[in-house]
């Protein structure tokens, strides 16, 4: 059974403008994302690129763009619920 699709942003780094997309496949350290259609000349092969859901926080490089469809290979993921943790132990009681 396939997961339902998750909203994303996608950021171009270091300090790019996001945009948003639709993850439409994670398969190993493969993300593929569908662009909204404002975006079609975001991102070209090679551009390193934030994309964080409500989950996750992904960092990784475009290997490819096929119509509004950009596949990236994930370098790095983060968990947003186990960074939330690690930041309120750094911030300490309120």
């Amino acid at each position: 059974m396939s997961e339902p699709e998750r909203q994303v942003t996608v950021r171009r780094l270091p300090d790019g403008e996001a945009y948003a997309g639709l993850e439409r496949s994670l398969r190993g350290a493969l993300l593929d994302v569908e662009l909204a259609p404002d975006a079609l000349a975001f991102p070209e092969t090679g551009a390193l690129v934030e994309v964080q859901s409500s989950t996750h926080i992904y960092l990784g490089e475009v290997q490819g763009v096929r119509d509004a469809v950009i596949r990236i290979s994930i370098e790095h993921i983060v968990d947003r619920a186990a960074l939330a943790a690690i930041q309120q132990v750094w911030q300490g009681p309120e």
